[in-house]
């Protein structure tokens, strides 16, 4: 059978909990098979996508170096591994938004739509802008910092510090979208963004000084956009209250 709420309908049937936990499972499971598939793809791929990665910084070190000889082997599984869930996440939030939406009203769907649809392009923006536009900057300053020292940077390493600005960038990204989604929940207003702007302004410049190398022009780089997606996150609100 079915309910009506006042909110709006369910039209997906009762589940009981072990048909919960079920479906629970089947989800879990297709998403692994996807993230799989995408591991051995990406691993047969992975020096490809190792010098993709490595290609801002090679033109000052010239080569990376490793220390044990697993690190090698190793760096590549993990490049292959976050490859795999960069590609696949769409497919694994699919899987996700199958799982809950037997369980939501239809005004509750309505506000999750466009959180699939744009979370991914947004965060892929983030990480692009990153390695196009602020990462050259950053490493020139951190590698020509002292010119008295050489770099020998370890391949891991760098691996591991590269994968955690792109997520941090793709997630700043997403800030109209939250701006969206937690105006359409009634969280937030186009009003409270507006009052909050000057303080909102301190704070973007604290969190590109904590991102960023310490030089004005890189934080500037990142500073920039995020004010920038503030101002969008506020007409994102407006419009989503004047549907509402």
């Amino acid at each position: 059978m079915s309910e009506t709420g006042a909110t709006g309908d369910i039209n997906d049937p009762k589940m009981p909990i072990m048909a919960h936990l079920e479906e629970l499972r089947k989800r879990m499971i297709i998403s692994l098979l996807v993230l799989i598939a995408f591991f051995l793809v990406a691993f047969y791929f992975s020096k490809q996508i190792l010098a993709f990665v490595e290609a801002p910084v090679l033109k000052h070190v010239g080569h990376l170096q490793f220390d044990t000889l697993t690190d090698p082997f190793f760096t590549h599984l993990k490049a292959s591994f976050f490859a795999a869930l960069f590609v696949g996440f769409p497919l694994i939030l699919g899987q996700m938004w199958l799982f809950i939406r037997p369980g939501l009203f239809k005004k509750e769907k309505q506000v999750m739509w466009p959180f699939l649809l744009l979370s991914f392009p947004l965060f892929i923006g983030g990480a692009l802008f990153l390695y196009i536009v602020v990462y050259p900057f950053a490493i020139d300053f951190l590698i020509n910092y002292d010119d008295t020292l050489v770099p020998s940077l370890r391949v891991g390493d760098y691996l591991s510090f590269t994968v955690r600005l792109l997520i941090v960038f793709g997630m700043v990204f997403e800030m109209p979208l939250v701006s969206l989604f937690l105006t359409r929940l009634g969280v937030i207003s186009a009003e409270f963004l507006s009052k909050g702007r000057r303080y909102a302004i301190v704070i973007i410049f604290l969190v590109a000084a904590v991102l960023t190398p310490p030089d004005v022009f890189t934080q500037i780089l990142l500073a920039g956009p995020l004010i920038v997606l503030y101002e969008i996150s506020i007409i994102v609100a407006r419009l989503a209250r004047k549907r509402n």
